[in-house]
C-alpha cells in the first residue's frame, strides 16, 4: 500500500491577486471590503462553528491543515484565530503576501511538509464558511489508496463528494436542504498526485475538475454543508436536484457527523 501525506488548505479572507470575483476590483477595494470589521464577524461565527468544528471532529487525525491568511489582516484579527487555533496540532496559520490564487495556494501547502516516505500527496480544499463530514479525511485515503493502482500512477486523480446539505442563512423556513450535485463541489475535495508535483487541489476550477482530471465523485452519504449568504463571492447555487431527506434524519447526521444542530445554526441566521 502506498505511503501518503494528506493536506489541507483554507482561505480566511486572504486577498488573492486572482481567482476570486473581487479581485477584479483592485487591491483597495479588496482589502475594504475583506477587512471590513462586520464581515470579519460573521466569517470568525461561521469558521468557528462549521469550518473548524469539522475538521476537529474528523475521526482519521493523520493529516495537516494550513489556515491562509494575508499580511495585511487586522492585528486583532489575526490574533483570534490564533487563539482558534489553540490546541488544535492540526492546523497551522500560514502567512503570505498578496499573490496570484494558484502561485499562494503553491506556496502554502509547501509549508507543510510531506510525511517521509511518502509517494504521494493529497491536498484537500475547504472554505472557511463550509463543513465537511468527520470522515471525511479517512474517506479521501481509503479511496486514494484503494484507486491508486488501477491508474497511471503519474496522473493526477480529483476525488470529490457530491451529495450534502446548503445552509441558506436568507431562509428561516428552508435553512437546510440536501443536494445531489451535479458536478464537484469544492468542499472536501481533493487531488491526489506524485509527492513533490506542483499539482494541487487548487489547480483547476472545482466544478470542472472533470475536464482536467481523472475524477472519482461520491454520493453515497451527505458529505459536507455549505453556506449561503450575502459574503458568497460565488453564485452558491446548486447543479443537481434536492434530496428527500426527513427533518429528524438531518437533525441526526447533522448532530453525529458535523457536530452542529439545527438550533445552533438558526443562532447564527439571527
Amino acid at each position: 500500500m502506498s505511503a501518503i501525506t494528506i493536506k489541507g488548505l483554507v482561505r480566511f479572507s486572504y486577498p488573492s491577486e486572482s481567482g476570486f470575483n473581487l479581485s477584479k476590483s483592485g487591491a483597495e477595494h479588496v482589502h475594504n471590503v475583506l477587512y471590513d470589521p462586520e464581515r470579519l464577524e460573521r466569517r470568525f461565527t461561521l469558521f468557528e462553528m462549521l469550518c473548524l468544528r469539522s475538521l476537529a471532529m474528523q475521526r482519521d487525525t493523520g493529516f495537516q491543515v494550513g489556515i491562509l491568511v494575508g499580511d495585511s489582516l487586522p492585528e486583532y484579527a489575526r490574533e483570534r484565530l490564533v487563539e482558534m487555533l489553540d490546541g488544535f496540532p492540526n492546523a497551522k496559520l500560514i502567512t503570505l503576501p498578496p499573490l496570484e490564487h494558484y502561485t499562494a495556494t503553491v506556496c502554502a501547502f509547501k509549508q507543510m511538509p510531506d510525511v517521509a516516505g511518502s509517494e504521494f500527496t493529497v491536498t484537500f480544499r475547504l472554505d472557511d464558511d463550509d463543513a465537511m463530514h468527520a470522515d471525511t479525511v479517512g474517506r479521501l485515503r481509503e479511496v486514494a489508496q484503494t484507486i491508486l493502482p488501477l491508474r497511471n500512477l503519474q496522473d493526477p486523480l480529483a476525488i470529490a463528494f457530491n451529495r450534502g446539505f446548503y445552509f441558506d442563512l436568507s431562509n428561516p423556513e428552508k435553512m437546510i436542504t440536501e443536494c445531489f450535485e451535479k458536478t464537484p463541489l469544492g468542499v472536501g475535495m481533493a487531488l491526489v498526485a506524485p509527492a513533490g508535483s506542483r499539482q494541487n487541489v487548487f489547480r483547476r476550477n472545482h466544478r470542472a475538475a472533470g475536464q482536467h482530471f481523472n475524477c472519482y465523485t461520491e454520493i453515497n452519504k451527505p458529505m459536507f454543508i455549505r453556506t449561503v449568504h450575502q459574503d458568497n463571492d460565488s453564485g452558491a447555487a446548486t447543479t443537481g436536484h434536492v434530496g428527500k431527506m426527513e427533518p429528524e434524519r438531518i437533525e441526526r447526521t447533522l448532530l453525529k457527523h458535523f457536530g452542529v444542530s439545527t438550533e445552533m445554526l438558526k443562532d447564527v441566521m439571527e
